[in-house]
């Protein structure tokens, strides 16, 4: 049976302070894991990479998963000028399963 694109899977995640956790993440906190991971030191916003609920998904991720991510208010313009926060992995997260599984 084919695995769910984004089905529980482990990362391990090496702490700021060196220690190491693994833990299962899947569905829409995958996703924003991923995206996070992908954006690098430059982070994520919701403008950046769409998701209707990236606060929702970053507050599992911290609160439920133990992910350390840390965040800032930034200023944006356009049609509806405003604030918003940008997201950072403040660790090291590496997913336990090869590229190719659970992306399909």
């Amino acid at each position: 049976m084919a695995q769910k694109k984004w089905a529980k899977a482990p990362y391990i995640v090496t702490l700021p302070n060196g220690e190491t956790q693994t833990v299962n993440i899947g569905g829409r906190v995958r996703w924003a894991i991923e995206e996070l991971r992908k954006a690098g030191p430059a982070g994520r916003t919701g403008r950046e990479a769409l998701g209707p609920r990236w606060a929702a998904y970053i507050w599992q991720a911290k609160r439920v998963h133990g992910i350390p991510i840390f965040d800032a208010w930034e200023s944006h313009e356009g049609e509806h000028p405003g604030r918003h926060k940008r997201w950072w992995l403040d660790c090291e997260i590496l997913s336990c399963i090869q590229e190719s599984e659970g992306q399909s």
